[in-house]
């Protein structure tokens, strides 16, 4: 009994905390062995033992915070990364509209005095501003029209950088045609209609040049098509355009503003001539950063859009690391490859090994995707596979050009010269604008300046001969095949007062100019293009009579090869996608962009001209079409089609691609909404109209949907 009690003292003096402890710890260890431990490592359980030993050690909610912010090592290993697009939106990617009222002047009796209405009288002031003499005889003169003047100032324009003018006679105008016509100087201004008021803005560029139109009798039939024209590169822009990135209400902040363009500024940045760094973004506002472009996206804006808003807002060193080895998976997938090669290209250079490895893949798409990303970046490791791509698909030909136009290597020069032979029209002009883009002095082009005429460029093509002209950025003549003839006899008309004759079998043609009053001015030259070509111009031809001629050429089967209008390639086009997963179908249809994503480079065509892009299509033709006022009503069902097509296949698309697609940045106006705004330009209405994709879906699957409930 005595024992008893000794040992109940002794149990009783012990402190209990010296047996929870060894007794926890036993616990624990052998739920480990038994194989429950990781009972205890769950969520719940987890964060109560941390807490419970912060608490016995001392440490404070708020010094694990700032732990926490500091190294950011407890979320490093999350590959959830948030980018640059959870923050901003990117606008300044529109183009803005332009408008004057110019004077046209050469033409052959198919003028008028314009009747009294508010764009005479601009016009005369216009006219007495510069001290022109007589200007009401001047108008009233059979060889003069007053026509509007519409341009589109691209986005990131530059200062003295071209772009395109489009002219027309106003409805009441007594003129027929502007055949042969010159636009005088045009000033340029942004003007808005406010109560019966026309109220212009800042002056943005000046208009000039001879007006392309469609040939034509000026019949009934086609008498649409001379009252309106193009200048190609008829306008010089004096102003400069940047982007802006403005952030969400959310994120609104001068920190958080200078934070994303201190990010930004750290993965884009370029040397001014003097070797001074220049950051491409800088915050203006708690809610505005000024993006500038960088010189390797000068040609692919949406490129260089979709990359800023890829970029990684906060990310710790192992999670960039973990981030770049999960892409580098994804990238070898067709179907996640050019999402994660543009996020390989946002890393910046930690990411080349990754997207060089991705050269080596059996598929033709994810070759192309890395390729691309790495030309962006100023690696030529993927030169070959971007002329593979630029030769033999469609779909990626644009891009893969724009994407040689901007690479700094001979193996990219040497690459466009050889596409400059491809059988494929589309392909060797594209080739040609690449190159010409690259080095304007390439010898290869065989550049021939004409100044206030055209552009010649005679290249020397191992293909079949063949001739390309356009009506979008630049009065060019490319001739492939230096060495091409006319087949003769052949009469071939250069404006109204330029004619060329051969008789059959001559190895000579005479180029002869109509003067009034004067005798005929005759120069010969040899049956080759080039030198006709050379002859005309040096009579004073302009760039429409020269296509006028080549048309006729064309028209008469003299030509010895092919004959093509804006053969340009174009984004948005579809191509036969190859699976790596042997248990699904081995080719599915995919598209590669959207026509308002065509770099920069090229110029997009309307629907109606892509239509007609194919090589078998008559150039007089698709120049017809082109310049028409209306289309009939064959084309407009055709049109009804292919939209409703292109809605069903967004809805049918992957989640991935749709989500691609969502861009809350402004997009640039389409072809079709810009002709509109030619005939009636107005202030944008409040009013809510349904989209034309969700009024068309609702339309036919209305019955269906009743159906079903019934």
């Amino acid at each position: 009994m005595k024992r008893k009690l000794s040992f109940d003292s002794t149990v009783r003096n012990v402190d209990p905390r010296r047996i929870l402890l060894p007794t926890l710890c036993l616990v624990v260890v052998m739920s480990g062995i038994s194989g429950c431990a990781s009972s205890l490592l769950n969520m719940a359980g987890s964060n109560a033992i941390g807490s419970k030993f912060a608490s016995l050690v001392g440490k404070d909610k708020k010094s694990s915070v700032e732990k926490e912010d500091d190294n950011d090592f407890d979320t490093s290993t999350k590959i959830e990364t948030p980018l640059l697009s959870d923050y901003i939106s990117v606008t300044g990617n529109n183009v803005v509209v332009l408008r004057g009222v110019g004077l046209v002047t050469g033409l052959d009796g198919t003028g008028g005095d314009p009747p009294p209405s508010h764009y005479r009288k601009e016009l005369l002031d216009e006219m007495a501003r510069i001290k022109v003499p007589n200007p009401q005889q001047v108008l009233a003169s059979r060889n003069t029209a007053l026509v509007t003047v519409i341009a589109y100032l691209p986005a990131m324009v530059r200062e003295g950088q071209r772009f395109d003018v489009r002219v027309a006679l106003p409805p009441n105008s007594e003129a027929t045609s502007l055949k042969g016509g010159t636009l005088l100087e045009t000033r340029l201004t942004e003007e808005a209609t406010v109560s019966g008021r026309n109220l212009k803005g800042h002056k943005y560029g000046i208009a000039q040049g001879a007006i392309l139109t469609a040939l034509g009798d000026g019949g009934k039939a086609n008498s649409g098509m001379l009252r309106r024209g193009s200048i190609p590169g008829g306008a010089v822009s004096s102003t400069e355009r940047d982007l802006e990135i403005i952030l969400r209400n959310e994120f609104r902040g001068s920190k958080t503003s200078h934070q994303i363009a201190s990010v930004i500024s750290r993965r884009l940045h370029h040397y001014n001539r003097i070797g001074q760094r220049i950051p491409m973004a800088e915050a203006k506002t708690d809610m505005m950063i000024e993006l500038k472009v960088h010189p390797i996206y000068r040609n692919n804006f949406p490129r260089y859009q979709h990359m800023i808003r890829s970029i990684a807002y906060k990310e710790s060193d192992v999670s960039r690391r973990l981030r770049i080895e999960q892409l580098s998976r994804e990238i070898l997938e067709p179907q996640s490859a050019k999402r994660a090669a543009l996020a390989l290209e946002a890393v910046g250079t930690d990411s080349i090994p990754f997207l060089q490895a991705a050269l080596t893949s059996d598929n033709l798409e994810v070759r192309f995707h890395a390729a691309q990303a790495l030309a962006y970046m100023e690696d030529s490791s993927g030169v070959s596979v971007l002329q593979e791509a630029a030769e033999g698909e469609s779909a990626f030909r644009v891009y893969a050009l724009a994407a040689l136009s901007v690479i700094d290597d001979a193996d990219a020069v040497i690459a466009l010269r050889e596409l400059m032979s491809s059988e494929n029209l589309e392909t060797r002009y594209g080739a040609v604008r690449a190159l010409k883009e690259k080095n304007p002095h390439d010898p290869a082009l065989g550049t021939q300046n004409f100044p206030r005429q055209f552009v010649l460029h005679a290249v020397e093509s191992t293909s079949k001969p063949a001739v390309h002209v356009v009506r979008y950025r630049s009065p060019e003549v490319v001739v492939f095949g230096s060495q091409q003839t006319l087949r003769m006899p052949a009469v071939l008309n250069a404006g109204n007062r330029i004619r060329v004759m051969g008789r059959a079998g001559d190895k000579t043609v005479t180029v002869t100019k109509y003067r009034l009053n004067a005798e005929p001015e005759r120069h010969t030259a040899s049956t080759n293009l080039v030198d006709i070509l050379h002859a005309v111009a040096a009579l004073g031809a302009t760039y429409p009579d020269v296509v006028q001629m080549l048309l006729e050429a064309d028209d008469q089967k003299v030509l010895t090869g092919d004959f093509g209008v804006d053969r340009l390639p174009q984004a948005g086009r579809t191509f036969q996608r190859q699976s790596n997963n042997s248990l699904e179908s081995s080719e599915k249809e995919a598209r590669l962009g959207t026509p308002s994503h065509t770099p920069g480079l090229f110029d997009r065509l309307e629907d109606a001209e892509q239509r007609s892009s194919e090589e078998s299509d008559s150039a007089m033709s698709r120049l017809f079409d082109a310049n028409s006022e209306e289309l009939d009503e064959p084309e407009k069902t055709t049109q009804a089609d292919e939209l409703l097509e292109n809605v069903e296949g967004f809805l049918s698309e992957d989640a991935d691609d749709a989500i691609e697609k969502m861009n809350l940045s402004e997009e640039a106006v389409p072809m079709e909404v810009l002709n509109d705004l030619e005939d009636n330009f107005e202030f944008e209405e409040t009013d809510f109209k349904e989209p034309i994709g969700s009024k068309m879906r609702r339309l036919f699957t209305s019955p269906f949907n009743k159906k079903s409930e019934g």
